[in-house]
């Protein structure tokens, strides 16, 4: 069976990481795969998609605000040739490509719906994205979403039927994260962490007013948030604003430093609001890490059994943190519920989950 998987990110988004790992387990799994993916000469991850015969590059144009609407022409007309037995695309604009190039045996994984009720400005994109799920919707298209929770987004939020959805899980890379010994100096604060976006929804917010609570009772620790851009949000001021002393922005940190990232840290903390599935609380899982997360979205669903829960409440959140600060039995407990939750995320069980969406629904 050849299967075109097509993807409308680069390798070094979220998104694109699931187009490569998921192509990657297929192709252990015996099956003729091709991964189609944006390319440009100069990109971030050239050197990268380089390295693997199976990945087609689709070379574009980005013409600023145009650049969403056009891409899936670019697509389209890159697959318009293409032959394969299923095409399978990694969200929407790789999906309305497969669209235009008239494509029929499709699949699209939408990942989830976040863009239609974690609405942080109204804008065209937004419509145009709402237009796509409509498009699906007539199409009867396909979709899988990456947890229950997702699913039940989708239904509520979208006009996409049950019977066109499929709940697959995502895997985690267990060679890119792991546990792994680093010397650490004896005399060092607890180490908090944070990795992921920065946004609005992801409520680092709430972690920085809990941090002001942990150094009004004199707590010892020193918090690292990893993530894009932070001179661009409102968090840096915040920091002023609570007099914090001990709260450090790292930037980005590229995925190959991640595993050490998380292996240099005491705990980490997850305070999002949404997410559809969330990679990062369950990366810190493999690394061996205790995890405190809050509940929103699928995060109780995907990550709830292998961290400690807390509500969105500054004052529980302090109160987490200083108990497992506090308590080396309890990290030492966190740190074996978490390494044992994790390992049902396998690209190997994502890929063989799609697979039975393939079968059952076109084939």
């Amino acid at each position: 069976m050849k299967l075109r998987q097509v993807t409308d990110h680069h390798l070094n988004s979220g998104i694109g990481r699931y187009s490569f790992e998921l192509s990657n387990a297929l192709i252990k799994l015996g099956y003729e795969v091709k991964l189609s993916k944006l390319s440009k000469k100069d990109g971030d991850d050239t050197s990268f998609e380089r390295q693997y015969e199976w990945i087609d590059r689709i070379y574009y144009k980005s013409l600023k605000k145009l650049h969403s609407y056009l891409l899936p022409y670019f697509i389209g007309a890159h697959l318009l040739p293409k032959r394969a037995d299923i095409y399978h695309a990694h969200w929407f604009m790789a999906g309305l490509g497969l669209s235009k190039a008239r494509k029929k045996n499709k699949v699209i994984t939408m990942h989830d719906v976040s863009l239609l009720h974690e609405i942080e400005k109204e804008n065209k994109f937004l419509e145009y994205y709402k237009k796509a799920i409509n498009r699906f919707s007539n199409e009867g298209t396909p979709i899988i979403v990456v947890s229950e929770s997702a699913k039940r987004d989708a239904l509520t939020y979208s006009n996409l039927k049950e019977e066109q959805l499929f709940t697959v899980h995502n895997g985690i890379n267990f060679q890119q994260f792991f546990r792994r010994e680093i010397p650490k100096r004896k005399d060092r604060p607890f180490q908090l962490v944070y990795a992921g976006g920065l946004s609005p929804r992801k409520n680092v917010e709430l972690l920085l007013k809990s941090c002001a609570i942990l150094e009004s009772r004199k707590i010892e620790y020193q918090l690292k948030i990893a993530g894009n851009y932070p001179e661009r949000t409102p968090l840096p001021k915040l920091v002023e604003e609570l007099k914090l002393k001990n709260v450090t922005f790292t930037g980005f940190i590229a995925d190959h430093k991640m595993n050490d990232f998380y292996n240099l840290a005491d705990l980490f903390i997850y305070t999002s609001k949404y997410e559809g599935f969330g990679f990062a609380p369950l990366e810190a899982m493999a690394a061996g890490i205790p995890v405190i997360t809050t509940p929103g979205g699928s995060l109780e669903e995907i990550s709830g059994g292998g961290a400690e829960l807390v509500d969105y409440d500054k004052e529980a959140l302090a109160e987490a943190i200083i108990s497992i600060i506090n308590n080396e039995m309890k990290q030492k407990a966190l740190r074996r519920k978490g390494a044992e939750w994790v390992k049902q995320y396998t690209w190997e069980n994502c890929a063989g989950n799609t697979l039975e969406v393939y079968k059952n629904v076109i084939l």
